[in-house]
């Protein structure tokens, strides 16, 4: 069922997830030393490199630790020396198996979510991956048992109307055509 659509339950999109934290963006000329103060308060976070309207790259604390090991001076250089580049745009509205999916096989430095003007809109984190799996799994679950339920509803409600003219309200509620009689006790006199 993986990557199939249910008929009656549309399938969440990348929209539907947290695209707006765990993520800074930044310009270009930006220092490492500037994003610092962010990344050891929220060491998760990644730092996206914007020129223009663009994301050129990303720079996590890892990156940053890799490329002071190097010798590189956090206080002077910019964000743009030591970003990777290999991004992945996808629209806001992809279904989330999709996305799963196009990142599975991708496997990106980072992902940018866009509008449909193509304008971005927010940034895919590993934790939105984990949390789009597991909401793409409710999902199909909840789906699967939607329509098994629709199905034997309509089973019931096919085997209803060839008995009677009852609606769907009696096959979900019950029949409740007899009545049962009120039984009075006797009264005592005292």
């Amino acid at each position: 069922m993986y990557g199939q659509k249910p008929n009656n339950m549309q399938e969440p999109t990348v929209a539907d997830m947290s695209i707006a934290d765990e993520h800074i963006v930044v310009a270009t000329k930006t220092r490492i030393s500037a994003v610092c103060d962010v990344l050891s308060n929220n060491p998760s976070y990644a730092i996206l490199v914007k020129k223009g309207e663009d994301i050129l790259g990303v720079v996590t604390a890892r990156d940053i630790f890799s490329s002071m090991a190097e010798g590189i001076n956090a206080t002077k250089v910019k964000v743009n020396k030591i970003m990777r580049t290999d991004i992945l745009t996808i629209s806001a509205e992809t279904p989330l198996s999709i996305a799963l999916e196009v990142l599975s096989s991708n496997k990106p430095d980072a992902i940018v979510i866009v509008d449909s003007d193509n304008e971005y809109v927010g940034y895919f984190s590993a934790q939105d991956y984990r949390e789009a799996t597991r909401k793409l799994d409710t999902h199909q679950t909840m789906s699967s048992r939607l329509n098994r339920s629709h199905k034997a509803i309509s089973k019931k409600a096919d085997e209803v109307e060839e008995d009677s003219d009852d609606d769907l309200l009696d096959l979900l509620l019950g029949d409740f055509e007899e009545e049962e009689e009120i039984k009075t006790l006797p009264s005592i006199d005292l």
